[in-house]
């Protein structure tokens, strides 16, 4: 069970994370389908995971079954940002101004 400080140096780390894939994923950039990432992007160990957990075959995949992947990689990366049913997160968001 993590601590509390743990927690609070975990959780941050996770909402960016998950910001970062959702930005990702929705951006004009975005892969049409979850085997376009490249391998050098830092989501393409965990899409690729999850695809082999599917039994999927990730060259061959169906688009279809890419937005299936793409949606528990979302949700993996969500769930991630809660890591202790002891304690919820609080998010507090704050805006600078973009140069």
């Amino acid at each position: 069970m993590a601590t509390k400080k743990e927690l609070l140096e975990q959780s941050p780390k996770a909402v960016g994370d998950y910001f970062e894939l959702s930005k990702y994923l929705f951006g004009d950039d975005a892969p049409q389908d979850i085997n376009e990432i490249p391998s050098d992007s830092p989501f393409y160990e965990s899409a690729k995971a999850i695809s082999d957990e599917m039994g999927l075959d990730w060259e061959n995949m169906s688009h279809e079954d890419s937005n299936r992947v793409m949606l528990n990689l979302l949700s993996d990366y969500f769930f991630s940002i809660q890591p202790d049913e002891k304690y919820k997160p609080v998010l507090t968001i704050s805006l600078q101004k973009a140069e």
